[in-house]
């Protein structure tokens, strides 16, 4: 598992992401997930990997 981390467009949260795969493959740099402050899914900026 890889630690990423990534960015609320709409609100600005950050925090980590776990995942089973490499985001920074995604085209755009963006990936469409919940967002726990705005209640809802939203896209979020990649970031970066995680340094742990």
């Amino acid at each position: 598992m890889t630690k990423w981390k990534v960015r609320c467009t709409e609100c600005g949260l950050e925090r980590f992401l776990e995942t089973g795969f490499d985001l920074s493959t995604l085209k755009g740099g963006r990936i469409y997930i919940y967002c726990p402050r705005c209640k809802r899914n939203t896209f979020h900026e990649i970031i970066g990997r995680s340094e742990d």
